[in-house]
Parts: structure tokens; C-alpha cells; sequence
């Protein structure tokens, strides 16, 4: 017999630290996701989400990475698989967007999970709420949730992977070794420049003990491996995406040469800068948290050391890092609260919150290409068979992954017999600063992405002209950013037959 349970008591059962920080954590992430369908980086829609499309669509740009081997297939083939699924009942490639965003917001939850348990292990139910619910509304975590960047996802895998870590130290739980080591092999897969963490975690995951050395190795190499394989089938070799990334831009600098360079302080000052003096209480309580979980410090300054080396610096590179910062903040933030009010709980964690949200950086990068997203979608709505697209700068990246697969794209705006090409049907262009030729009638404009202390840019507008079907003939491609130092390398891929 059954006894069934007081309503009391499931209410109570369901409003654990645990439900409420992933609650909590969830909502956040689907609010941004989907009322705000920003874009954090051009590697986001050129680099993944155009190939996915490619994959479903049979239409999209090919940027220079994907005609050197440079990038692995690896994630554009998880990307397609719920942008294909969408595409069975939805047609317009909106609807596989959002199943992308809704998928990746889940995702992210597990650094929230460790944050809990790292509190709850260490300081009961106190902690656990302290450090589960600054984990979840931290905005550098939740802002990079919905958002398919290599960073993102191999912090998703990283911080579990510490968390098993951390939990097999001086236990003789095998499982727990078997399944770390199968999250830092993927955590490799996704961003090979987390191998100093990965090698931290590894380290201290099996210590002097041969038999776990011998089981760890296996166990992470099968996914390296599937990667290699992978390589294999879409380039033609073997590991190309992780020699060939080497090569280019190590040794050739093609990265700190032909985009940009910056100095070791960078990460320092832009962690200050997006932080504000919110950075002063997480360093602090980080502190703290470190001499509780030593491996996720450790793991955490590798990864700010090594790609502090590194000319060529953008602050999502160090992801994976402030993942693990912030739930060790947590953990030292309960420490600090352990015999504390509530009233000095709150403050505490108001005045570790305040910083970032008071930000610029938080303000600029919330909306960031969302009126380019918006703009785009406008214009994918009526159809247009070609598009000449003459804006393509920071501050409004062509967001292409919105069209169906009929629509091509071109640099050109001139007619089809002067230049020999199909002549578009739609133009996007900075207010003002091209010349439109007749027949084309303005129909929308966005304002381009708002930079602190710099002067906002023109408007970017689209003109249309009526095309009553497509017509068929060649394009003149629209070209990404090329460095001159991989063209020797151009080869063909298998996936997409394309060169």
C-alpha cells in the first residue's frame, strides 16, 4: 500500500536548492534565448550553424576554414540533426533555430547542478542555495548558454568533468574515473586549447595509480579518436582540424596577423571591464572556493595562463575558466555566509551581482546582432531568390542561416548584362552609402549593434524590387574574410562536395 503525500510536503519537495537554481537557471536562459535571438560571434553563424544549414538546406556560405580542413564537422553535425528534425514539420529554418537554442539553454544546466552540490557537499542547504542560485543568474553563464560556440559547449562538458574529479580524490570509484574521463576526451574534442585544464583534471584524477592511468587513457581516447575518424571522412585525413588549426595559426600566425593581436593583460582588464567591481568579490570568494576544490582552480588558471600566451585574445576563449569561477565563488560565498544572516547573505551576493549587471559590456552583448537577426528574418519572409548583401562589418554580421535553401547570395548589386550574373532582388546596405539602382524599393531598416563609447554606426537597410519567379544562372559568391596564407590549402570536403 501506497500512502499518498501531503500537499505540504511536495511543495516542499520541490522547492530544494537543487529544483530552484536549475529552475531559476532555465528561465533565465530560455527568456534570452528566445526574446532576444542575439548572435555572441561570427564563428556562431559562419562556423556552425551556416554548415548546419548546408547540411539541411543544401545552401550557404563556405567560409575559409571549411575550405582548408580547418574545423571539424563535429559540431554542425550536432547542430543539423535538430535543425533536420525542425525541418520535417516547419519549413522556414526559424523553427530549428530555436529547438538549437532550446537544446543548448538545457545543455548548460549541468554547471549550475555541480554549483549546487559543491555548495550542499561543503555547507549543507545554506550553501547549496548560495552557490546554486549565483551560478544560475550569473549573466557571463547565461548569456553563452543559447549560444553554439565551441567554448560554451566544452564548458558544459569541463565542469562536469571536474565535478567527477573532484568527487573520486582519494576514492576507490572506478565509475567515476570512467566517466570523467570520457567527458575531458570530448572536452578535447571541442576546443583542443583546453588541454593544459584537461591535463590538470587528469592528473589528479589518477595520481600514482597505474590501473587508473590505464583505464582513464582508453576511456578518453575513444572520442578523440571518433573526431580523427571524422577528420577522416570529411577532409580526407586524420586529425586534419587539429594539425591543420596548429599549423595555420601557430606557426603561419595566421590568427594574430591577419585578425588581431593583443597583449597578455587583455583577459585581466576585459574580466575587470565586464565584471566591474563585482571582480573584487569573486576573486575573493573564488579564493576561498579554491582551497575546497583545488582541481577546478587549478583547471581554471591553466586555461587563463596558456591562452594569456596567445596573440590573438577574444574573452569567449576563456569560457570554459569562468565556468568554473563562479561556482568556486559559490562555494567560498558559503563559506563566508555559513554563520551569517540573511540580510548579510543578500548583500554579499548583491554586491558580488551588482558589478556585472551594471556593466556596459552586459548591455552591449545582451542585444548583440539582434537587430541584424530581426532585420534578416524581415527579409527572408518575403523569399527573395538572390541577395546582394553590402554590409558585413562587427556591428551587423549577415545572419543567412534565416533563408530557405532556394536563396543565393552575392557581393554584386550591378545588372545581370554588365557583370554576366543574375541580377539581385533584394540588397541590404548601409543607409546611405551604396547606390541602389532603380527598380528597388526601400522596405526596412535596423540600427547596427551598439559599441560603448564609440560612435553608432549607419542604419542598415534592405530595398527589394518585384521578381515575379527565380531566375536561373550563376551567382558571383559572396566572400568571407580569406587570410591569404591558407589559400595554398584549399581542398574539398565529402559532406558537402563543395571546394
Amino acid at each position: 500500500m501506497f500512502s499518498a503525500a501531503s500537499p505540504e510536503a511536495t511543495s516542499k519537495s520541490l522547492a530544494t536548492p537543487l529544483t530552484i537554481s536549475l529552475g531559476t537557471a532555465l528561465a533565465i536562459r530560455l527568456f534570452i534565448a528566445f526574446a532576444f535571438p542575439n548572435y555572441y560571434a561570427p564563428d556562431e553563424i559562419f562556423q556552425y550553424i551556416e554548415q548546419a544549414h548546408r547540411l539541411v538546406f543544401g545552401q550557404g556560405v563556405v567560409p575559409w576554414e571549411y575550405q582548408v580542413g580547418l574545423r571539424s564537422w563535429l559540431i554542425p553535425l550536432l547542430l543539423a540533426a535538430p535543425m533536420a528534425l525542425a525541418h520535417l514539420f516547419v519549413q522556414a529554418p526559424a523553427a530549428g533555430l530555436m529547438l538549437i537554442r532550446l537544446m543548448l539553454c538545457i545543455a548548460s544546466l549541468p554547471i549550475v547542478w555541480c554549483a549546487t552540490k559543491w555548495g550542499e557537499r561543503f555547507y549543507g542547504t545554506r550553501g547549496a542555495w548560495t552557490a546554486g542560485l549565483l551560478t544560475a543568474v550569473w549573466p557571463d553563464l547565461w548569456l553563452m548558454a543559447p549560444h553554439p560556440l565551441e567554448e560554451a559547449l566544452s564548458a558544459d562538458l569541463l565542469v562536469p568533468a571536474i565535478y567527477l574529479v573532484e568527487a573520486s580524490r582519494g576514492q576507490p570509484n572506478l565509475r567515476h574515473v570512467m566517466q570523467a574521463a570520457f567527458l575531458l576526451g570530448m572536452t578535447f574534442t571541442l576546443r583542443e586549447q583546453l588541454a593544459p585544464a584537461i591535463a590538470v583534471a587528469g592528473v589528479f584524477l589518477c595520481g600514482r595509480n597505474i590501473k587508473r592511468w590505464l583505464l582513464a587513457l582508453p576511456v578518453a581516447a575513444v572520442p578523440v579518436l571518433c573526431a580523427g575518424v571524422l577528420d577522416w571522412f570529411t577532409w580526407g585525413a586524420m586529425f586534419r582540424s587539429f594539425w591543420m588549426n596548429i599549423y595555420l595559426n601557430i606557426v603561419l600566425g595566421v590568427a594574430s596577423h591577419y585578425f588581431d593581436s593583443a597583449p597578455p593583460t587583455y583577459y585581466l582588464l576585459n574580466l575587470l571591464y565586464d565584471w566591474l567591481w563585482g571582480g573584487i568579490f569573486i576573486g575573493y570568494f573564488a579564493w576561498l572556493g579554491v582551497r575546497k576544490l583545488p582541481v577546478a582552480g587549478l583547471a581554471a588558471l591553466a586555461t587563463i595562463a596558456v591562452h594569456s600566451l596567445v596573440a590573438h585574445k577574444e574573452l569567449r576563449f576563456i569560457f570554459p575558466a569562468t565556468a568554473l569561477v563562479i561556482p568556486l565563488a559559490g562555494v567560498g560565498l558559503a563559506r563566508v555566509c555559513a554563520n551569517k544572516s540573511e540580510l548579510r547573505i543578500a548583500l554579499l551576493l548583491g554586491g558580488s551581482l551588482s558589478g556585472p549587471y551594471m556593466s556596459p559590456l552586459l548591455y552591449m552583448m545582451v542585444p548583440w546582432q539582434d537587430n541584424a537577426s530581426r532585420l534578416y528574418s524581415s527579409l527572408a519572409a518575403g523569399h527573395p531568390c538572390v541577395v546582394s548583401i553590402q554590409t558585413w562589418d562587427r556591428g551587423f554580421l549577415p545572419i543567412l542561416p534565416v533563408f530557405g535553401g532556394k536563396t543565393r547570395f552575392t557581393g554584386e548589386t550591378i545588372a545581370a548584362g554588365q557583370s554576366g550574373h543574375v541580377e539581385p532582388d533584394a540588397i541590404v546596405a548601409a543607409k546611405n552609402s551604396a547606390a541602389i539602382p532603380p527598380g528597388f524599393s526601400l522596405r526596412s531598416c535596423a540600427e547596427q549593434s551598439w559599441i560603448p563609447f564609440k560612435h553608432r554606426a549607419p542604419d542598415v537597410c534592405f530595398w527589394t524590387r518585384p521578381v515575379l519567379s527565380c531566375q536561373p544562372g550563376p551567382v558571383a559568391p559572396f566572400v568571407l574574410v580569406y587570410p591569404p596564407a591558407a589559400r595554398p590549402y584549399g581542398i574539398r570536403d565529402r559532406l558537402t562536395d563543395a571546394p
